[in-house]
């Protein structure tokens, strides 16, 4: 793959002075510009202009902003890309390097190559460094649960989780924010995960144990998706708040953002009034995993359970061309509703920005994205900040115009 990096930091100048940025609340209380100018992405002032540059110093003393780093990207030393992202974030989160199957694909075999190279550029560069994710249903792989072919009990399953737990968070002492458990509710009920089969509901709790031992400064957070849902929110704060009330810290909620243009879902308000129900209950809030999808929603072409996921080219031509409009490029108009997405959520982040400790973008360029193969294979979506070759998009000025500095 290809990115247009050569020179980038003289491009970069070259590009801030090309967009000059102001803080949005500023503009509407001192300028006249129109609405239609604001949304364009491409902003030029005389009096009160500034040159941001870039988006963790556009929200400085607000939040720290960080994106997800892929395996490939550290494997093959893409240095375009990872000068982009020190540049642009204080904050990296590994995609797939620290999951179960990646750090210990063996039982009691660990590989440590692809961590130890994320967190050492992190390091580097002096960022806030994110582990992601100790406990999951997902990518952990079937020898956790068996033995002998059997499935194994409840205290071998404890022992395995504590033993991984602790030689993950014993050797990475420099990253203080974990993930500890990822996805463990499913609407309004527990998940019927193979660590809840298990073990029961007490899995989250004494993996919560495990981590607070092997790092006791550390910041733990429980991460989920659609948390803008009301009953799954509070079947979220039920079970944080009863392990709260047994002894348990957990210092924040990941609330995984991947939100829609297809009805500007969830609304803003949905997103705010999830930050301030989670904040009243006194947890630290993570704007996880956050992309915008541009394209038509596709769930009822997967078929589940178990899920299994069709090729846009498995789906008749004129449901295909509706599910897959943009395989030539984004279209100036949505260019413009993605930006404007972007804008209204980046508002919202910014009022809530006292309980906001980190805002994390899911990659960086739109080829990194998921979006491409969820939950349809072979679509081509375009829901992040930065195109395919590392060019910033309207929705990336969009944000700037929302920071402070």
């Amino acid at each position: 793959m290809e990115y247009a990096f050569k020179n980038l930091n003289t491009r970069w100048k070259s590009k801030a002075s090309e967009y000059r940025m102001i803080n949005r609340r500023n503009l509407i209380k001192n300028t006249t510009i129109t609405a239609g100018a604001l949304l364009s992405g491409c902003y030029r002032f005389t009096n009160q202009e500034r040159t941001l540059a870039s988006l963790s110093d556009a929200f400085k003393g607000q939040f720290r902003f960080g994106t997800s780093i892929k395996n490939d990207t550290l494997q093959t030393n893409d240095t375009g890309l990872l000068t982009l992202v020190a540049k642009e974030f204080n904050a990296i989160t590994a995609d797939n390097a620290m999951k179960w199957e990646g750090l210990q694909p063996k039982l009691e075999e660990f590989n440590w190559q692809k961590a130890d190279k994320f967190v050492n550029y992190g390091k580097q560069n002096n960022m806030q460094i994110t582990g992601h994710v100790l406990v999951w249903h997902k990518q952990t792989p079937n020898y956790v649960f068996m033995k002998d072919s059997e499935i194994i009990s409840k205290k071998l399953l404890l022992k395995r989780m504590e033993t991984h737990i602790s030689k993950v968070m014993e050797r990475y002492k420099e990253v203080t924010e974990w993930d500890v458990v990822n996805e463990a509710i499913d609407g309004e009920k527990w998940l019927d995960s193979k660590w809840y089969k298990i073990i029961g509901p007490d899995y989250v709790k004494r993996a919560f144990q495990f981590a607070r031992n092997a790092n006791p400064s550390a910041t733990l957070i429980y991460n989920d998706y659609g948390v803008t849902n009301p009953r799954k929110q509070q079947a979220i704060i039920d079970l944080l708040n009863k392990l709260k009330t047994s002894g348990v810290k957990i210092d924040g909620v990941g609330m995984q953002s991947h939100f829609s243009l297809e009805k500007n879902f969830p609304s803003v308000d949905m997103i705010e009034k999830t930050i301030e129900r989670f904040a009243r209950q006194g947890y630290q809030v993570f704007i996880t995993e956050l992309d915008v999808d541009v394209l038509p929603r596709a769930w009822k072409y997967v078929r589940q359970p178990p899920l299994q996921q069709l090729h846009i080219s498995e789906i008749p031509p004129e449901d295909a061309k509706y599910l897959d409009p943009y395989t030539r490029g984004l279209p100036a108009q949505v260019s413009k509703e993605l930006a404007d997405r972007y804008a209204s959520v980046f508002n919202v982040f910014s009022r809530q920005s006292d309980n906001i400790s980190r805002v994390t973008v899911w990659g960086t360029l739109d080829t990194e994205s998921w979006k491409h193969d969820w939950p349809i294979l072979g679509r081509t979506n375009y829901p992040l900040l930065f195109d395919n070759r590392g060019n910033p998009k309207k929705a990336y000025f969009s944000v700037l115009g929302e920071g402070n500095s």
